[in-house]
């Protein structure tokens, strides 16, 4: 496992109510201290998970809580907290091995915005997905940002983050993984392929898409069928929109 270098996140902060809510049920990570903006019943769950587990808090003004987290848009919370760990792309795929059900995993190349990222965080623990792999390089990583846009779902879905992601797709391949490029160039329509087997779903960034040297790798592309006017979606919605057409084919296969 990967320890995160604080490069992305160097203040080891997270924000909002259900993210640190959830870091604070979780039990994931540590966390040291945390702030809130008063102690009413609104921030009592935080507050009394706090004293269970001996985490000192104080409460603060927004003005103070608008300093900690670089962002007025704290939602009356923040919490001091150890970094989340990357995942390398080998310990990703060797956790594979031991699921019940077949891979199903997202891969982002170069996501640059962390909204973006963490609405696709969401979406990937959602829909009961494997894990998300992104590069190390010119990309988006885990931020305070990406953790609150996230809603919590940072704190149960594995990230991996590796150099080269052409590579990981032939890592990919070589366990028998298909990898599929969301491409709108695609051939066939993304409802058209197959789903119900170990699959890691590739998606482009938010202005380039799929760079060609990663898409070339992969073993199909397909596209989200459109209708109106504007030929895209935001790589979060088409994230979500591909990942639970997987889910339901791999629920029509129970039984």
């Amino acid at each position: 496992m990967a320890p995160h270098d604080g490069s992305d996140d160097p203040t080891g902060l997270l924000y909002g109510f259900h993210t640190v809510l959830e870091a604070l049920q979780s039990r994931t990570r540590a966390i040291q201290r945390l702030w809130v903006i008063r102690s009413d019943g609104r921030y009592f769950p935080l507050t009394r998970l706090a004293k269970e587990r001996g985490i000192p808090f104080s409460i603060e003004s927004r003005e103070r809580l608008d300093q900690l987290a670089n962002d007025r848009h704290h939602q009356g919370v923040v919490a001091n907290i150890t970094s989340k760990e990357y995942l390398e792309g080998e310990e990703l795929l060797d956790s594979l091995l031991e699921s019940p059900t077949p891979a199903l995993l997202v891969v982002l190349d170069q996501i640059q915005d962390p909204h973006n990222l963490g609405a696709v965080i969401r979406s990937v623990d959602a829909a009961g997905a494997h894990g998300i792999v992104i590069p190390k390089h010119r990309a988006v990583g885990i931020t305070g940002g990406v953790a609150k846009a996230s809603a919590g779902a940072l704190e149960y879905v594995q990230i991996a983050r590796v150099a080269n992601t052409g590579k990981f797709i032939e890592e990919c391949q070589k366990q028998d993984i298909v990898t599929v490029a969301l491409d709108p160039e695609g051939h066939s329509s993304y409802s058209e392929i197959d789903m119900t087997g170990p699959i890691a779903l590739v998606f482009g960034s938010e202005g380039e898409g799929i760079r060609p040297i990663v898409r070339r790798k992969c073993d199909q592309q397909v596209h989200i069928p459109m209708k109106g006017r504007i030929n895209s979606l935001n790589v979060s919605v088409s994230v979500a929109v591909t990942l639970f057409e997987a889910v339901r084919q791999r629920m029509g296969t129970k039984g």
